[in-house]
C-alpha cells in the first residue's frame, strides 16, 4: 500500500469513529446495526457529523485537509463577502448532547469568524447567526446572533490558536459553548426540537482559516464530564417522581399493603417469589411486610418445618402467609433444585406428584425433560470413563487390573442402559414431524457418537447452565398451571422500559439518549 492509500484509509477510519463521550448513547448501538441495515436496505439510519460539507458551502471557502480545515478565498470587503459551510450531517437528537470544536489556526485580516449551527435551508452566504434557523458565537466581538444581524453580549472575543467548542443539548434544547476548555455559559435557550440542525462555520476576511474537530481526536473540553452530570440530574428527576400503589393481579400476591408509597417491594417479592428463593423472599417478606416480631419468627419456623408437600398437606402446619403460599414455594424450589442437580427422574416424578396436569399438558416440556435426562446419563457415564482413567494409572498393577475391570463393569452396563433409554426416546419421537421435536433429538443422540461428548463441538450440551433452561421452563408450566403469569411483573416492566426508551429515541426525544435500561437497572 503506497502512502496515499493509507493517508487515505486512516482518514476514513478516523471519521468512522464513534467519539468518546457518545460510547454509551443510543448512536453506538446503532452504529454497530448500520452496516445490516446499509445491506439490507441501501441506506444508513443515523449518522454523525464528521466533516464539513463540500457540495454544502459558499464558493468563496476552501476545504483541505479531509474537508475538516476551511480557508477563506473572498475580498472580504463588506458582509455581502460573508462565507459559511455546513456539516455532512445533521446532529442526531439520539446523541444527547452533541459537541465539536474548532480550532481558530488564523484569525486572518479582521477574525470575523462565526461558530455555529442551522437548518439546511439557510442561507450560505451569512454568519451564523444571522438568518432565522441560524445561530452563532462570533470571534471579533464575543456576542451571540440568534436569527439576527444585531448580536448579543456573550462571551470572550477568540482568536488565533484558540479553540471553540459548541455544544447543543436536546434534553433541554439549550446551546452552550466552550473557549480552550472553559465552559461559557449558556447562549441559547428554547431551541425548537422539530428541525434538523447542522454545525456550521462562517468566515468573512482573507486570511481566516479554522480546522475542526468533530470527535476524531481529544477534546479541549471535559465533555464526558459534562455528560455524566446531564444524566445524574435526568436521574434525580426520575427517582423524584412518585410510583402509584400497585394494585394489579400480578400473582397470588394479595393485602397489598396500602399505606405503602409505592409498589416496588410487591415487585421484588414477586420475582422472588416466581423464581422459587423461597429463603431470601421470606426474608424480604420479614423486612418489609411482616407485622410484629411474633409473626416473623412463626413465618421462620414455618420455613424451616415445610418441605416437599404430598397431597395431604402440611400436617397442621399453615400453607401460606397473606403475601405468598409457601407451600407452592417450596415445592416449586424442590424441583427445580433436581434438575439443577440432573436428577431429572425425582424432578418429572414429584411434578406429576403434586402437578399432575403440567407434563400431562406440555408434551414439549416432557420432551425436553426426556432429552435433559438422556444427556445426564451420558455426562454420568463420562465421568465414571474420567474416573476409571484417573485411578487406573494411581493404583499398583494388579490391584488396577481389578479397580479396572469393576469400573468397565459398571460403565459398560450405564452405556447399556444409556442406549435403552435412547432406544425408548426414539420410538415414543421418531415419528414426530415437528422441527423442534426432530432436530433437538437429533443434537441430543449426537452426543453419543463421540468417545469423549465434553470435548466434542456438542459439548455445550453437558454444561450446567442447560440445566437451568429447562428448570425454568418447568417453573413457568408450574406457576400458569396456577393460574400464575409466566414472566413475573418486573421483568415485563423492564422490558417495556426498554422498549419505551427505544420508542422515545426513534422519536427524537434527547433525553432518552442518557437512558440505558440494562446497563442502568441491571450492571
Amino acid at each position: 500500500m503506497d502512502i496515499q492509500s493509507s493517508s487515505s484509509s486512516d482518514l476514513t477510519s478516523s471519521r468512522n469513529r464513534i467519539p468518546d463521550y457518545l460510547l454509551d448513547t443510543p448512536i453506538c448501538q446503532a452504529k454497530k446495526k448500520m452496516k445490516l441495515a446499509k445491506d439490507q436496505t441501501g441506506t444508513m439510519p443515523i449518522q454523525l457529523p464528521t466533516h464539513w460539507n463540500p457540495k454544502d458551502k459558499c464558493a468563496l471557502l476552501e476545504l483541505s485537509k479531509g474537508n475538516l480545515r476551511v480557508s477563506y478565498n473572498g475580498t472580504g470587503k463588506n458582509d455581502s463577502d460573508a462565507a459559511a459551510v455546513r456539516a455532512n450531517h445533521p446532529m442526531p437528537y439520539q446523541c444527547g448532547l452533541f459537541y465539536f470544536e474548532v480550532t481558530i489556526i488564523s484569525k486572518g485580516q479582521s477574525g470575523y469568524i462565526g461558530i455555529g449551527f442551522c437548518t439546511s435551508s439557510v442561507d450560505l452566504k451569512k454568519l451564523p447567526g444571522w438568518e432565522n434557523y441560524s445561530w452563532g458565537y462570533h470571534g471579533d466581538d464575543g456576542h451571540s446572533f440568534c436569527f439576527s444581524g444585531t448580536g448579543k453580549a456573550y462571551g470572550p472575543t477568540f482568536t488565533t490558536k484558540d479553540t471553540i467548542g459548541c455544544c447543543i443539548n436536546f434534553m433541554d434544547m439549550t446551546v452552550f459553548y466552550t473557549k480552550n476548555g472553559v465552559n461559557l455559559g449558556i447562549a441559547f435557550r428554547d431551541i425548537k426540537n422539530d428541525h434538523l440542525y447542522y454545525p456550521a462555520i462562517g468566515l468573512r476576511t482573507p486570511g481566516e482559516i479554522v480546522e475542526a474537530n468533530f470527535g476524531q481526536k481529544k477534546f479541549k473540553f471535559d465533555i464526558e464530564n459534562c455528560i455524566k452530570e446531564e444524566k445524574a440530574k435526568l436521574w434525580h428527576y426520575i427517582n423524584t417522581i412518585e410510583l402509584p400503589i400497585l394494585k394489579p393481579d400480578f400473582s397470588n400476591i394479595t393485602n397489598i399493603n396500602n399505606k405503602s408509597s409505592n409498589g416496588l417491594n410487591e415487585l421484588v417479592l414477586q420475582y422472588l417469589v416466581h423464581h422459587g428463593y423461597s429463603e431470601t423472599a421470606q426474608t424480604f417478606y420479614n423486612n418489609a411486610f411482616a407485622k410484629n416480631d411474633k409473626s416473623i419468627k412463626q413465618d421462620e419456623n414455618k420455613m424451616e418445618e415445610c418441605d416437599v408437600i404430598g397431597a395431604g398437606g402440611l400436617s397442621g402446619i399453615a400453607k401460606s402467609n397473606e403475601y405468598f403460599d409457601i407451600e407452592s414455594l417450596k415445592n416449586r424450589q424442590r424441583i427445580k433444585e433436581y434438575v439443577m442437580k440432573g436428577d431429572i427422574d425425582s424432578a418429572i416424578d414429584i411434578t406429576n406428584r403434586l402437578y399432575p396436569t403440567v407434563l400431562a399438558n406440555n408434551d414439549i416440556l416432557l420432551f425436553n425433560l426426556r432429552c435433559r435426562k438422556f444427556i445426564e446419563m451420558i455426562r454420568k457415564n463420562e465421568e465414571l470413563d474420567m474416573d476409571t482413567e484417573i485411578e487406573t494409572i494411581d493404583e499398583d498393577a494388579m490391584d488396577a487390573m481389578d479397580v479396572d475391570d469393576d469400573k468397565n463393569k459398571a460403565l459398560c452396563q450405564r452405556i447399556i442402559e444409556t442406549m435403552k433409554y435412547g432406544q425408548e426416546l426414539q420410538s415414543i419421537y421418531g415419528q414426530d414431524e415437528r422441527d423442534e421435536i426432530k432436530d433437538t433429538l437429533t443434537e441430543t443422540f449426537s452426543l453419543f457418537a463421540y468417545e469423549h461428548p465434553n470435548n466434542s463441538i456438542l459439548s455445550y450440551l453437558l454444561e450446567p447452565s442447560r440445566r437451568e433452561i429447562v428448570a425454568n421452563q418447568l417453573n413457568v408450566a408450574i406457576l400458569e398451571s396456577q393460574g400464575e403469569p409466566s414472566k413475573p411483573a418486573i421483568e415485563t416492566l423492564y422490558r417495556q422500559s426498554a422498549v419505551a426508551v427505544r420508542e422515545l429515541v426513534k422519536n427524537n426525544v434527547g433525553s432518552a439518549a442518557f437512558i440505558n435500561v440494562k446497563k442502568d437497572c441491571l450492571m
